[in-house]
């Protein structure tokens, strides 16, 4: 077993082949092993560490394909039901759960938020999206007309 302990102060036991599903924890075990118990992640809390920990879990067996998330996103009957209900989260979790398994390198979790964000922006205007997420638009008048000509160009 592997002990983890959120910025919060919760401490998780995970076996191990869960936990190597993170490349960061898979690491850390394999260079300096009992040295630090249990391994501190100061930049998950223990909500979505739970949450990381329950995917890894749950996809521990899985046979990582190497699935086009293109194809992924054109075909939703490829997300397993779990993993649709698993994302079925307020926006701040998911994005919350995202940066987690970014920072601990789960990649099939990140695929699959990377892919759930994408599903949910990809026919909302900007505007919407920049509300949505709180992002600030910060291009000058300039570099909003060099976009706006490549976009042009593309078409």
């Amino acid at each position: 077993m592997i002990r983890l302990e959120s910025s919060d102060g919760r401490l998780f036991a995970v076996d191990q082949e869960s936990a190597y599903m993170s490349s960061l924890l898979k690491n850390i075990d394999q260079d300096l092993g009992t040295v630090i118990n249990p391994i501190l992640l100061p930049n998950v809390t223990g909500t979505i560490l739970a949450r990381v920990i329950e995917y890894c879990v749950h996809h521990r067996d899985d046979v990582q394909l190497d699935k086009d998330v293109e194809d992924l996103l054109q075909d939703d009957n490829q997300v397993e039901a779990w993993d649709r209900q698993f994302m079925n989260v307020d926006d701040s979790t998911m994005l919350e759960t995202l940066y987690a398994a970014d920072y601990l390198g789960v990649e099939p979790l990140v695929d699959l938020g990377c892919m759930f964000i994408a599903h949910i922006i990809r026919d909302m205007p900007v505007d919407e999206i920049r509300l949505r997420y709180g992002v600030v638009e910060d291009f000058t008048d300039a570099q909003r007309q060099q976009m706006q000509m490549e976009a042009d160009l593309s078409k």
